[in-house]
């Protein structure tokens, strides 16, 4: 079996190793700019010593301006690529038996058809988790620079550094799996495979994923200027929110501001000043914080892998109780 699985996924398993190369050929060379420019503005002694003064301030907002755009696009072109790969080699694994006619002469050897299943979905999984991860390498090394001064949470970032890009791609091939069976036909089978991902991810990216554990709060001091109550408001040094969802001003206690403040910020910032110091006013933030960043990995790679084997095994049934 091992033999044979090498021989008709040797192509897949040759264009896994040439995406590797591609990936590491494209973000290597950022990979070492974005490192060289990390230690010219002295970011890491920033963040050791603290990011309040201005020089700190100001050397990471020109690091970020420098790379962040650029490595979030990168990313963004790599990130179907998981359902794609999971699609197209689980779509391929029955379907293609089906379309060429090799079931009758596979499923008539002296190997069960649902053991000659198992065992493929075994090594050719197996080989998926390889190539997985090892593109997740890649992607955590380009970009843990920009992570030291953002947050690992964010979107490019966590669903392509850890553990859940595995989940995702082993998700997208027992997707795949399912889908050749029932169609028996590689095409459809990829677009419904991949239809299936994004319909499970996209709600786990947006509205699961953040439920995972229940938000941290803080209470933020005044700082004078808070202008938009943008992102930059939470500067990320240590200790500090990884992953804001929601910020919003209080007064001292913590409660919602009331009418007659939110007029005097009203009229603050239709004059132009955005200085809301004297107002007795606090930042409240909700937040995961960044130490939960591997836990999360853990419960999103598990939701998917459990997902993928719950999938993994209607398909072997059906197949056992499938007569041709």
């Amino acid at each position: 079996m091992i033999w044979l699985t090498w021989r008709q996924h040797r192509a897949q398993a040759l264009a896994g190793l040439a995406l590797i190369g591609l990936a590491a050929l494209v973000f290597l060379p950022y990979g070492h700019a974005i490192r060289s420019s990390y230690t010219e503005h002295g970011i890491g002694p920033c963040l050791a010593q603290g990011t309040d003064g201005e020089a700190c301030q100001s050397a990471m907002s020109t690091f970020m301006d420098q790379f962040n755009g650029v490595a979030n696009h990168l990313l963004t072109w790599f990130t179907p690529i998981p359902g794609l790969i999971g699609a197209i080699v689980g779509a391929g694994l029955l379907g293609r038996e089906y379309e060429h006619g090799t079931w009758r002469l596979a499923w008539t050897q002296a190997v069960p058809r649902t053991r000659w299943l198992t065992m493929k979905i075994l090594l050719v999984g197996l080989g998926i988790v390889v190539i997985s991860a090892s593109l997740s390498a890649v992607f955590a090394w380009f970009r843990s620079p920009i992570d030291d001064v953002s947050s690992r949470f964010s979107p490019g970032a966590f669903d392509l550094e850890g553990l859940s890009l595995t989940g995702y791609t082993l998700f997208a091939f027992a997707a795949g799996v399912l889908a050749g069976l029932r169609f028996r036909r590689t095409v459809p089978a990829i677009a419904a495979a991949f239809a299936a991902f994004m319909a499970v991810r996209l709600p786990v990216e947006y509205w699961l994923r953040q439920r995972y554990q229940a938000p941290a709060a803080r209470l933020l001091p005044p700082t004078g200027h808070w202008g938009s109550i943008g992102p930059m408001a939470v500067p990320n040094t240590p200790g500090t929110p990884g992953w804001i969802l929601h910020r919003e001003l209080v007064d001292k206690t913590g409660h919602p501001i009331s009418d007659a403040i939110q007029d005097q910020i009203g009229r603050r910032a239709l004059s132009g000043n955005a200085d809301l110091s004297g107002l007795g006013l606090h930042l409240r933030v909700v937040y995961q914080p960044a130490n939960r960043f591997w836990t999360f990995q853990i419960i999103e790679a598990a939701v998917f892998i459990g997902l993928a084997v719950v999938l993994l095994g209607v398909a072997v049934r059906l197949l056992h109780r499938r007569s041709a």
